[in-house]
């Protein structure tokens, strides 16, 4: 994996083939995380908005909103502009 890659659901780097989805012949999906896409299929059938959410809960409670020194409000601000961009919103 040689340029980053975003998942197109949930925008998580894609930094390893450990975190990529499967298709529903097992093999990876080189498109969404493991956490968003497994067996072919999403995981979950949130919209953009509830996808955000989860994002920004996630971020804060593993500490990498602090860590980027951001607040829920400026990463929730970011997403609302980056999601239309990802493939499963636009």
């Amino acid at each position: 994996m040689d340029e980053m890659k975003y998942c197109q659901s949930c925008g998580m780097p894609l930094a390893s083939k450990e975190v990529l989805g499967t298709n529903k012949d097992g093999g990876s999906n080189d498109e969404y995380c493991i956490y968003c896409y497994k067996g072919g299929a999403f995981t979950s059938d949130a919209t953009m908005e509830e996808m955000i959410e989860i994002s920004v809960k996630h971020m804060s409670e593993s500490g990498m909103l602090k860590e980027q020194n951001k607040t829920d409000t400026e990463a929730r601000e970011f997403m609302y502009s980056f999601f239309p961009k990802l493939k499963r919103w636009s």
